[in-house]
């Protein structure tokens, strides 16, 4: 039985790391043609790994370059978001994502953010959703061990000290706990959206009668609230709110 467990374990270990080796030679393959300036080749073969499963912010960082190259910003935009959503302090990601957004008609005034609000994303957006997990397991581990040394430590002295170590490292578990499960979902609820268009009217109601309220340009970040029969709600950074039909955003 064990050696039957063994093989299966060696022929995942051997599927995965040659997938592993063909994904890496289709990005290189990629990067070759994104040098030789077929940004068009490029994305195809980017967007092939991607269709594999393979996601990555070096991957989506490319296609969004590859995008800018092709003057195609509002495509460029969207990439260059999607990979800040899994490397949020990558500053070569900001940076272009600050000069696509030069490109595009659109220059909204985000509102100001509460303190408080913007400590806790900056902090959350120390590591990512994956090195929050890390965090959160070695934390625990921690955790573990000090409740070890507290139940058999033969002073008093030593009880104290373990136990208040051990609530400031169960409030550092739970607070990397709820940094890692806020980036999880930020990452796949697909709650923000790029707008498409090249000019689109944003109504008061979710149907093509509704008041006109204001005009987005394609490349415009949205977030969006609700959806319902093709039409999405959206808010836009000054806080103003209105109606869009789906198909006139990509989410993400």
């Amino acid at each position: 039985m064990k050696k039957i467990f063994f093989i299966i374990v060696l022929m995942v270990t051997a599927f995965c790391l040659k997938a592993q080796t063909i994904q890496n030679q289709q990005f290189e393959r990629a990067n070759f043609y994104y040098n030789e300036a077929r940004y068009d080749t490029a994305v195809i073969i980017y967007k092939g790994i991607l269709d594999d499963g393979y996601v990555s912010a070096p991957l989506l960082y490319n296609i969004g370059n590859a995008y800018f190259k092709m003057r195609e910003y509002p495509l460029a935009i969207l990439y260059y978001e999607k990979a800040l959503k899994i490397e949020p302090n990558n500053e070569d990601i900001r940076q272009n994502l600050a000069i696509a957004n030069a490109m595009i008609t659109d220059k909204i005034e985000p509102m100001p953010e509460f303190f408080l609000r913007k400590l806790w994303r900056n902090i959350g957006n120390i590591f990512t959703a994956n090195e929050w997990a890390i965090w959160s397991l070695l934390l625990i581990a921690l955790v573990l061990t000090v409740l070890f040394l507290y139940l058999t430590a033969h002073t008093r002295g030593m009880k104290k000290g373990m136990f208040f170590t051990g609530i400031l490292l169960i409030l550092l578990a739970l607070c990397s706990i709820i940094f890692a499960s806020q980036k999880y979902r930020y990452i796949y609820e697909h709650s923000e959206a790029i707008v498409m268009m090249p000019t689109i009217t944003v109504k008061s109601s979710p149907t093509s009668s509704g008041t006109d309220l204001f005009v987005l340009h394609e490349g415009t970040k949205v977030k969006v609230l609700d959806d319902t029969d093709n039409w999405n709600k959206i808010k836009i950074a000054d806080g103003s709110v209105g109606w869009l039909p789906s198909s006139c955003i990509v989410k993400y």
